[in-house]
């Protein structure tokens, strides 16, 4: 009766893979192995093949819900191996939890904070270790720290306050956070990684890295980058703010179609201190990443969902968002407030000249003065437009430094061109595009660039009146 459920029990696990999936469990068998099964060194050397993983891999195996109680005298045959592959590697968010919360030094049921937090930092620098042979992160220059990977360790722990982590503290002597005490019960820790995507598409990837079974069709978004390949940038000439973690975390949020690559644009280490140089470099190009770094370390930015444009009045869709990476990481999306969220105006003598993204004018959730020079991120108690906290040290900030990356294709130059065959008078002169709107004037010509082939032209009489327009003003 015991080998008939034995043998039943093999043929569900291996029911979880196709033919090629169990192909390359065999062969993946016998290269960690020579023997009939594997024992923990063997696991270990396979692991540190590839990477410096600092997780007792083998007691997972060992002891994870497929396999508690099967495993005799720590040697683990192919079946029981395949079982943990497919725990690991195709299981829920339960069965993903129970490996994770092994990794972590479960006990009774419960895991220490301390543990989850060492865990979670040891899948960040294997990610890390994993993506340097991606195609798109060599076409970045960069450098990360261990602070870096303990930033967004604690920014994952503390998402949805799954951990009362403090996002402030300081690397001890030991190159360590002090994460404070306590434990989670495997249902917590479940439904924490149930939330956190970024995270477990992470652990995803290191997993498939070290046993590499999975089907090609089936692999394509565990092996798919974070990273955006970057474009338009001699970096002997200029360096970027961010860093790999940094540039994952704000390209996961974005939409998808914007994710493949980023286009420089402007960089005041580049192009100068002037807010008319960034005017010249960033108008009409489409969605973007401000990024910004104040003189006390913060970094912080946005999300620009539309081509920046000069205007009197807030414009935008909600698609935009803050988002802050030092000292904390935090992205703050639209409440439905307010539609405050994009503001970008110069030469006006009755209005904020500067750019500017959510609250309102004078008290934006984050602003850049046209000066240049000086900010100020408003939020007591918050942004109402994006609801987001206080991203610079202090509400009124001394600019270090600015980027802003174009994201996603380029538009093609045809498309460029019908654009500009159609564009209205009154966008190529913006100043008094500026003054019709601030006068409530309704611009009747804003529908002329939808005008269809077969509609009439505009007429001589209607241009000239248009060309006084400024003047009448």
């Amino acid at each position: 009766m015991g080998g008939a459920e034995s043998k039943k029990k093999e043929a569900e696990i291996l029911q979880l893979f196709s033919v090629e999936e169990r192909q390359n469990i065999h062969k993946l068998f016998q290269h960690i192995s020579p023997n009939q099964s594997i024992t923990e060194p063997f696991l270990k050397k396979h692991i540190e093949k590839f990477i410096n993983l600092d997780l007792d891999v083998f007691h997972a195996v060992c002891h994870c819900g497929i396999n508690k109680g099967q495993i005799q005298d720590k040697h683990v045959t192919e079946v029981q191996f395949a079982g943990f592959l497919a725990q690991c590697l195709k299981g829920t968010y339960s069965e993903k939890a129970d490996v994770f919360c092994l990794l972590s030094g479960r006990d009774d049921g419960f895991v220490p904070v301390r543990k989850l937090y060492q865990t979670v930092n040891n899948v960040i620098k294997s990610y890390l270790h994993i993506s340097k042979s991606d195609t798109p992160c060599k076409t970045w220059k960069y450098q990360v720290s261990s602070e870096d990977v303990s930033r967004l360790s604690i920014s994952f722990l503390a998402q949805n306050k799954f951990c009362d982590i403090d996002r402030g503290v300081e690397e001890n002597s030991q190159n360590e956070i002090d994460v404070g005490g306590g434990y989670k019960s495997q249902d917590e820790v479940e439904d924490w990684l149930s939330k956190c995507h970024m995270f477990l598409k992470m652990f995803d990837r290191v997993f498939y890295h070290l046993f590499p079974v999975i089907s090609k069709d089936s692999a394509h978004n565990i092996i798919q980058s974070f990273m955006p390949a970057a474009s338009n940038v001699d970096w002997n000439k200029t360096t970027t703010i961010l860093e790999t973690l940094s540039i994952s975390y704000i390209n996961y949020h974005l939409p998808r179609e914007h994710q493949s690559i980023w286009r420089l644009l402007y960089s005041n280490s580049l192009h100068g201190d002037s807010f008319a140089q960034l005017t010249r470099y960033v108008l009409g190009k489409g969605p973007n990443v401000l990024l910004v770094k104040d003189k006390d370390g913060h970094v912080f930015g946005a999300y620009v969902s539309d081509s920046w444009e000069i205007k009197p009045t807030f414009y935008g869709s909600s698609e935009c968002f803050l988002f802050s990476i030092k000292p904390n990481y935090g992205v703050y999306t639209t409440t439905g407030y307010n539609s405050n969220y994009i503001y970008f105006n110069q030469g006006q003598e009755t209005m904020p000249n500067g750019l500017g993204l959510g609250g309102q004018l004078d008290y934006f959730g984050l602003w850049i003065d046209y000066t240049f020079n000086n900010g100020h991120s408003k939020a007591v108690p918050k942004c109402t437009t994006y609801g987001s906290p206080q991203l610079s040290k202090n509400a009124d900030f001394s600019v270090d430094s600015i980027e802003i990356w174009a994201v996603g294709p380029e538009r093609k130059k045809h498309d460029s061109d019908d654009e500009e065959s159609r564009v209205s008078i009154l966008d190529k002169d913006s100043g008094a595009k500026a003054l019709l709107e601030l006068a409530g004037k309704k611009q009747h010509s804003e529908g002329i660039r939808d005008l269809e082939e077969d509609e009439a032209p505009l007429t001589e009489e209607m241009k000239k009146k248009m060309n006084v327009i400024p003047k009448m003003m």
